[in-house]
């Protein structure tokens, strides 16, 4: 057990209820009826599995608890690609089980290396946004929703150094008129506070595009565009690249995309823990 995450008071912002963000808005970006997926919230979570972290892996399936915070259980449907992923809440030496959060997720992504800096702990506390610098000269603050934080909460230090696999869910994507289009990236990133702190505008160039089949619980399988967008560029010259993951219900409302354009969406910025530097 490791008590060491809560020692320093600049490290973790706790929020309030009412500044703790709930996932519907998310949940709408891939279903239709989500009063029908709700209602079938106990099969989701019967027929889930243990979340693959990278806490997980290196203690034999067994979330390591910190003392003071609440225990729970990280789950994933309908395996550890992609689908809905649930927070519940145990107490009780496991008497007792509550649902405290359901959200769509993806494991994969693109990975950024950077140093946390901040913590934004959830009134649950069992969920949290990561504010991150990324790039050699730190250049790239991002805040995303950690999607693994409840297994790897006891690993984070301040100012650690990690290996972070990043990605973004779209609202919205459509073909940018503002931008030429061509080879070079003219992208941007504007934060979103205003629809949530992991929120952003991007704006970029597409180098790649894959489909991938998605079981959704309650519907049909669907398709997800996976957008691979070059929205920036590091002083070393790299291109700062992130994956864009577009549902069916989202991309109907936008035009045929295709390498070498130029986009913008509005996207939920996720992510999980990679690896950790020994630095």
């Amino acid at each position: 057990m490791n008590d060491n995450l809560f020692l320093f008071n600049d490290f973790i912002i706790e929020l309030s209820e009412n500044e703790s963000p709930g996932h519907l808005d998310q949940i709408e970006i891939f279903y239709e009826d989500t009063e029908k997926l709700f209602d079938s919230l106990t099969d989701v979570i019967t027929g889930s599995q243990l979340a693959m972290t990278y806490a997980s892996v290196r203690q034999k399936g067994k979330i390591l608890n910190v003392a003071g915070e609440p225990e729970g259980y990280l789950l994933q449907w309908p395996d550890n690609r992609c689908g809905l992923s649930s927070i519940v809440r145990s107490e009780s030496a496991g008497m007792h089980n509550s649902v405290i959060a359901v959200f769509p997720f993806v494991n994969e992504g693109v990975r950024f290396f950077g140093r946390l800096r901040e913590t934004r702990l959830f009134a649950n506390r069992l969920e949290a946004q990561l504010v991150v610098d990324f790039g050699e000269e730190e250049e790239l603050a991002l805040t995303f929703y950690d999607v693994h934080y409840l297994s790897n909460r006891s690993i984070y230090r301040k100012n650690g150094r990690y290996d972070f696999v990043l990605r973004g869910l779209a609202y919205f994507i459509e073909n940018s008129a503002s931008v030429n289009c061509g080879e070079s990236v003219e992208g941007a990133l504007f934060p979103r506070e205003d629809l949530g702190f992991d929120h952003y505008e991007i704006q970029g160039l597409i180098k790649k595009i894959e489909i991938i089949d998605a079981e959704l619980y309650g519907q049909k399988a669907q398709k997800i565009w996976q957008i691979r967008l070059a929205f920036a560029v590091f002083p070393s010259g790299e291109d700062v690249e992130l994956d864009i993951f577009v549902s069916e219900k989202v991309m109907k409302k936008s035009c045929a995309l295709k390498t070498g354009e130029n986009i913008q969406a509005v996207i939920w910025l996720q992510g999980h823990l990679w690896g950790v530097s020994e630095e």
